[in-house]
């Protein structure tokens, strides 16, 4: 049962961020011109505040238009954002089944889902909700930070979306929670491998612990230093801060390094 519950999760959370010249920050920058196939003719569009959902029933629409919206206001007030206000409306295309999405959008086997620039990439299915939840968060994540965004915070791109994927989905809260408890707290990965050796496919069963810390690792700060704290954390990133810098000016109180973020959360997690 949990290596059934495992091959779920790992297929309906893979994130995908599609790049336009094969970063990040690129795919931020452009217009969406996505390089992926739409629905069929006949679908139906239901648009609230911050979303233009794309279905093949009303009633789909409609009801993934409320998931949206209820997870957008919870990362919102997780990561602290109150004030931050996306450029435009995001666009969510919900194709039939797996099997035209992976046709239609060209992904691999394993992707459950893709977010591209200011567009969400879905598939009706059981994973639906914790793909929201996961790759959401990076939506919001990526337009926030911006340009100034690196390859070296992934590892905290990665670790908020498992955070806000656990918060928004009872199965993803399990397994995650039974990832840290058996495969991280006996065994947790050096920080400083953390957020350097990031893992490049997430078809790979071996990277299930470094997304679990990951998360893990994004939860404490949030928990601990507050949603308020976490969004100046960020912002200072944004900026260009380094990881240590920020923490010293953020979270001087709490943790003035990595290092001693680590050895606080290793605590936390091995008690």
């Amino acid at each position: 049962m949990k290596t059934l519950l495992a091959l779920l999760l790992l297929s309906c959370c893979a994130c995908v961020d599609i790049p336009v010249d094969g970063s990040p920050a690129a795919a931020i920058a452009q217009p969406v011109e996505a390089p992926y196939q739409g629905l069929d003719p006949g679908y139906k569009t239901e648009e609230t505040a911050h979303f233009a959902v794309k279905a093949y029933t009303s009633s789909s629409a409609l009801l993934n238009a409320g998931l949206l919206e209820e997870n957008y206001t919870r990362i919102m007030q997780d990561l602290g954002l109150y004030s931050f206000v996306p450029a435009r409306p995001y666009n969510v295309t919900i194709y039939r089944d797996a099997d035209e999405y992976h046709a239609k959008t060209g992904q691999p086997g394993w992707s459950g889902g893709a977010a591209y620039g200011n567009a969400l990439l879905l598939y009706e299915g059981e994973g639906l909700k914790a793909t929201i939840g996961h790759e959401m968060t990076h939506l919001v994540f990526n337009e926030f930070m911006g340009l100034s965004q690196s390859g070296s915070l992934r590892w905290l791109n990665e670790g908020v979306a498992v955070y806000e994927e656990s918060r928004s989905n009872q199965a993803s809260a399990a397994f995650y929670a039974d990832s840290v408890r058996s495969g991280v707290a006996p065994n947790p990965i050096p920080f400083s491998q953390m957020i350097n050796l990031v893992p490049q496919n997430e078809s790979q069963r071996s990277v299930d612990r470094w997304y679990a810390q990951a998360g893990s690792v994004a939860g404490f700060l949030i928990k601990q230093g507050g949603s308020f704290s976490f969004s100046i954390f960020l912002g200072k990133l944004r900026d260009g801060a380094t990881v240590d810098k920020a923490l010293e000016d953020t979270y001087s109180g709490l943790w003035k390094s990595l290092p001693e973020l680590e050895k606080a959360w290793k605590l936390e997690v091995q008690r």
